[in-house]
């Protein structure tokens, strides 16, 4: 058998070549893979790192097309830092370098569309924090005929606290079975309690969707 030896010069070279790849990898840039939890599968996944156009109109991860997200306030941007609550793959390595989703006062319906076409059992999380003017209260219901929008689903009619700090929300619609199955779901934010009116904003991170294949 012969045996083929590089020389030493090209190895020394490759070597840095894949040295260098590694330390300029940016996190929150990597889609991540498919992430299973138990016999959950991730559907749909915003990391929100992308520029802002992207993160409204394309899902960092998805498994099912239509998805997106729309905000009816004044406008909206991305701020630094994020969290890594919530993250997915290698988003949960790092913080620096990581964005958030900011909707800004005056503030108007947050709206996520999320298809589950194919899905039972959904569940969905997100990390939300608000600026000191921001709005305190966040209102949540959802529609399956994509017009009409409920609460029977969500613990507490819907209504959460919202903090400086993030924390993490978490619905759970398996209880509804008119979720299942969906292309028209779709869920719906609205703000209330702010101190500012024209100043102050909340702000979304690693909107995630699970689900089990049907």
């Amino acid at each position: 058998m012969k045996k083929y030896l590089l020389p030493m010069a090209l190895l020394t070279t490759i070597t840095l070549l894949a040295g260098a790849c590694v330390k300029d990898r940016i996190i929150g840039k990597i889609t991540p893979p498919p992430v299973n939890t138990g016999n959950d599968t991730l559907i749909h996944y915003w990391n929100c790192n992308e520029d802002t156009l992207t993160i409204m109109g394309t899902p960092t991860q998805s498994i099912v097309a239509g998805a997106s997200l729309s905000y009816g306030g004044i406008r909206f941007d991305t701020v630094q830092n994020g969290t890594n609550l919530n993250a997915v793959g290698d988003d949960t390595l790092a913080i620096a370098g990581t964005a958030a989703l900011r909707l800004r006062n005056p503030s108007g319906p947050f709206v996520l569309s999320l298809p589950t076409t194919g899905y039972k059992d959904l569940i969905l999380k997100y990390a939300v924090a608000r600026s000191s003017k921001g709005a305190a209260t966040n209102t949540v219901t959802y529609t399956t005929d994509g017009t009409n929008y409920i609460n029977t689903a969500i613990a507490a009619s819907g209504v959460y606290a919202v903090d400086t700090l993030y924390s993490l929300i978490t619905l759970d619609f398996s209880s509804d079975a008119s979720v299942n199955n969906n292309p028209n779901f779709k869920v719906k934010i609205n703000f209330s309690n702010a101190t500012g009116t024209t100043t102050g904003n909340d702000r979304f991170d690693n909107i995630t969707l699970y689900g089990i294949k049907q």
